[in-house]
């Protein structure tokens, strides 16, 4: 007797930028939530490194045909990046804006760094908007002394759960786009 063969439908591929390891524990969080609704989207965070928004984009953009010549390729595309160096050079920015735009990158600015991000996520800290990136460190570790930059996934997880994640997309419509890009919701 033949023994039938389970065909398990390949996952969806999604590329996800990260600026550095902050954002790249962040991506393996959500990843994880994902996991525990379901199993239809693959998140893949790959580290970009520092500098302006154009080097950043470059180097995904790089990073993208290098996986893509290896693998099948990607459904989705964004990239995470603070937005306190969106203005300082804000031709090189409008450059990145296009570049994204020419690759289907989606951008998701993190104003005005990755701790104002995170600290949307918190309960009643969903509207603050800290305007340095200093102010937002001091403020998100006021609320959250535990935290430190470039936490694992297991840290954030110890604070963070589905509820903070929606709870900031509700304030953040990029990342209520990614969300809904990946099934968080489903």
């Amino acid at each position: 007797m033949r023994r039938r063969r389970i065909r398990i439908p390949q996952r969806r591929r999604v590329f996800v930028g990260c600026e550095g390891e902050s954002e790249r524990s962040y991506v393996v969080l959500i990843s994880r939530l994902l996991e525990e609704r379901h199993r239809h989207v693959h998140l893949d965070p790959v580290l970009l490194g520092g500098g302006d928004p154009l080097s950043i984009t470059e180097t995904a953009v790089r990073q993208l045909n290098r996986l893509a010549q290896r693998r099948d390729s990607y459904a989705t595309h964004v990239i995470f990046l603070d937005a306190d160096k969106r203005d300082l050079v804000p031709q090189r920015t409008a450059q990145a804006v296009r570049l994204a735009v020419e690759q289907n990158l989606e951008l998701i600015w993190q104003i005005p760094c990755h701790e104002a991000f995170l600290l949307r996520h918190l309960p009643g800290c969903e509207r603050l908007q800290p305007p340095t990136p200093e102010l937002a460190i001091a403020e998100l570790r006021r609320r959250w002394p535990e935290y430190e930059k470039a936490m694992p996934a297991a840290g954030l997880a110890m604070r963070l759960d589905r509820g903070a994640v929606l709870r900031a997309a509700n304030v953040d419509n990029a990342l209520l786009a990614f969300l809904e890009a990946i099934e968080f919701y489903g």
